[in-house]
Formats: C-alpha cells, sequence, structure tokens
C-alpha cells in the first residue's frame, strides 16, 4: 500500500471513529446533536430510539417513576453495549437514587454502566451520581426497599461507593473530595487506622489538593496522640513532628500552620524528653555512664532548644 493510499485509510478511520450518533438533551426531549452521524448501531432505528427515549423521559419528568423505569428497561435491554443503554442506565439510577434506592441505583445501574460504557460522552454524569450515593449514605439518609420501605441506615457503606468514585476517576474533579470525606466519616466512627490511611493517600497521592492542609493537620494530631507520653515510644512523634513541618513549609499562608511552630516544639520536647529519661535511668539505675552519656547526646541532637536538652 502506497502512502497515498495509507493515508486515505487512516483518514477514514479517523473520520468513523468521530462521526458517531451522539445524543443529547435538550429541554425535554432527547435530539441527534448537530454535526454527528444518523446511524445508530443497534437494532432500534434512530427514529424509533428517540421517541423512545422522549417517551421514558416524560415519564420521568413527570414523576410516573413504575412507567419509567419500565420504558427505561426497554431502551437498556433493546441498545444493550451502545449509547442508548448508557443514557437508560443513567436515567435509571437518577430514579432510584430519587426514591432513596441507592443500591439498585449503584450496583444495578452505575456498576453495569462503568463496565461498558467507558467512552460515554457524559461519563462524568455517572461519577456524579456515585458521589451522590455516597454522600447521602454518609449522611445517615435512610435506603428504602422498593423505593418505599424504610431500611437500616448505613453510613460506613459510603466508603465503598466513595472508593468506586476513587478507582473509575482517580485523577478525576472528586477523587480527592472522596478521600477526604471517607477520612472524616472513619473517624466518625472511631475507626482510626482507616482514617490515617485515607489522610496518607491524600498527602501522596494528591499532594495539590486543597484538602492536602487539612490531611497534614490531621495526620500530625493523629500520629500524637498515638504516643502516651515520654516514657513511650517515640517514632509516631517523630512522625508527627514531620507532618506539622510539611504543613508549615508546603502551606504558610493557611490557617493551619500557625499552629505548627508551638506543636513542633511541644512534641520536639516530649521525644527529646523520653531519652533523657533513658539517660536518667542509665546514670541512677544501672550506673552506666557511657550509655547515659549517648542518651543525653540523642536529647540534645532531638531537640537543641527544648527544656529537656537543658536539663
Amino acid at each position: 500500500m502506497n502512502l497515498k493510499n495509507k493515508f486515505f485509510v487512516i483518514f477514514a478511520l479517523v473520520l468513523a471513529l468521530n462521526s458517531r450518533a451522539e445524543l443529547i438533551n435538550s429541554g425535554p426531549r432527547w435530539i441527534l446533536k448537530e454535526g454527528t452521524t444518523t446511524a445508530v448501531v443497534a437494532p432500534t432505528s434512530l427514529s424509533e430510539l428517540l421517541n423512545q427515549l422522549n417517551e421514558a423521559q416524560t415519564a420521568t419528568d413527570n414523576k410516573d417513576y413504575s412507567k419509567a423505569l419500565s420504558l427505561w428497561n426497554k431502551i437498556a435491554e433493546t441498545q444493550f453495549g451502545h449509547e442508548g443503554e448508557a443514557i437508560a442506565l443513567i436515567a435509571r439510577a437518577k430514579i432510584h437514587i430519587a426514591r432513596n434506592q441507592f443500591e439498585p441505583a449503584e450496583r444495578e445501574d452505575l456498576d453495569e454502566f462503568f463496565k461498558r460504557h467507558t467512552n460515554y460522552v457524559n461519563f462524568q454524569d455517572a461519577i456524579d451520581l456515585d458521589f451522590i450515593i455516597a454522600s447521602r449514605l454518609a449522611d445517615g439518609v435512610r435506603p428504602r426497599l422498593s423505593g418505599w420501605f424504610p431500611w437500616f441506615k448505613d453510613r460506613l457503606h459510603a466508603v465503598s461507593v466513595y472508593e468506586k468514585v476513587i478507582k473509575v476517576a482517580p485523577n478525576g474533579l472528586l477523587a480527592d473530595i472522596a478521600l477526604i470525606r471517607i477520612a472524616r466519616l472513619n473517624a466518625d466512627e472511631g475507626r482510626t487506622a482507616e482514617s490515617l490511611e485515607a489522610l496518607e493517600r491524600i498527602v501522596s497521592d494528591y499532594p495539590n489538593s486543597k484538602y492536602a492542609p487539612e490531611a497534614l493537620e490531621k495526620l500530625a494530631k493523629l500520629r500524637s496522640e498515638e504516643s502516651l507520653g515520654p516514657d513511650w515510644d517515640q517514632a509516631s512523634t517523630i512522625v508527627s513532628v514531620d507532618h506539622w513541618k510539611t504543613l508549615s513549609d508546603q502551606y504558610p499562608n493557611d490557617p493551619r500552620a500557625k499552629n505548627a511552630a508551638e506543636q513542633i516544639k511541644i512534641l520536639r520536647d516530649r521525644a527529646a524528653r523520653a531519652r533523657l529519661n533513658l539517660g536518667k535511668f542509665y546514670w541512677y539505675s544501672r550506673n552506666n555512664p557511657e550509655a547515659a552519656k549517648l542518651m543525653a547526646n540523642a536529647c540534645r541532637s532531638i531537640s537543641p532548644e527544648s527544656q529537656a536538652a537543658i536539663e
């Protein structure tokens, strides 16, 4: 194949990829977007599909949800794998969410959407809906079976739905928001380890997020609480100092950073005092001046200006 023929083949392929039908909701009706092809790769003609979409949309707008779901189900079945199904799955999810049927919206609608429609032009709509589900669960909204029977609240189920938002679109607009909400929710429920893990992910994966200062402050506070005082292991205290220092260095204008200097001073004194106490133990209880000297020097190295170092 010569260069000229290759060019026309590539051009034809590019044209085919960019000329697919695109259906948009304009006001109360679905129409074909101007400039896209009228070909619909499905057993339904374009005009018939538009009629079905508009009938289902009218039922939805009128809040005749039983009829609307029946019509959207039919579209999803006949348009399986095509754009019509993507539209139907999102529409079904919106109805289920409106009725507090969070599980069908999540598992039967949006999970199925993500399996087959990652290239759908309004892909973000599906992510937004998963985020709404997670937020309502986290807020303690009570699910309703079949749209009317009250069921048990399940705030922690929001964590797995938020995780889907992050997994499907890790670089999307909602990923860091989902992570900070996971951290807050776990903290509210007393799940400190899970909250710490989410906060660490924000700092490492989304350092430019507006939630990074909050994550650093929470990490610093939680890590400092892991040590019960200078007579205990100080590894978490040193980690807390590092988080406060990062907050102060990278976000000096953030209101949270104004507490960093004082917290660093307190924590370094605690870590230094742990070495001082060990030095006293070796000096008074073990008659080991060399070990006591090592601990004293370690105390002074950790925080030369601290009261412990002066002692």
